[in-house]
């Protein structure tokens, strides 16, 4: 089997966006399943750590984002003019990049919200729980989901295409 040249830029875009994709989720899960409740079992000693880890996560995101909005876009060209492409990869592709829409909006309104959370009443500290970095997670998880469902569906569409 040989690769054009078309055929390496491909895979190289595609192991961006995946890369980018999971350390993107990978670190949301991180912070809502390790990071934020160790804080509140050692709020001192996390307290220490947390500003230059948040700040480095912030970059690794910010790279993300723009890498996955980037290769996104490449990926979803090259997908949609080949005759594989069917119907229903076109709908699952539009709830994936408008899922993935609402996590890039999220992550801008996080960053626009006022640091002390603590200081919010507790209905808020309760919705900012499920619209916050834990909505991140579960519909970073979705999308995960969409890939790989996508990428099943377009197999399927060549194997039934030769």
């Amino acid at each position: 089997m040989d690769l054009s040249l078309t055929d390496i830029f491909l895979l190289i875009i595609r192991w961006v966006h995946a890369v980018s994709a999971v350390a993107w989720v990978g670190g949301s899960i991180l912070f809502a399943l390790v990071l934020r409740p160790a804080m509140k079992i050692e709020p001192e000693a996390m307290r220490r750590v947390m500003a230059p880890i948040t700040r480095y996560y912030r970059e690794m995101v910010d790279i993300a984002v723009v890498a996955i909005l980037f290769s996104g876009i490449i990926l979803t060209l090259d997908r949609l003019t080949d005759r594989a492409a069917t119907a229903t990869y076109g709908v699952v592709l539009g709830v994936k990049i408008a899922l993935a829409l609402v996590m890039f909006y999220q992550v801008w309104n996080l960053r626009q919200s006022p640091a002390g959370e603590a200081n919010a009443p507790g209905w808020l500290r309760r919705a900012s729980w499920l619209i916050g970095y834990n909505a991140l997670v579960a519909l970073g998880v979705i999308v995960y989901l969409l890939a790989n469902t996508l990428a099943v569906l377009f197999d399927n569409a060549l194997r039934a295409g030769s």
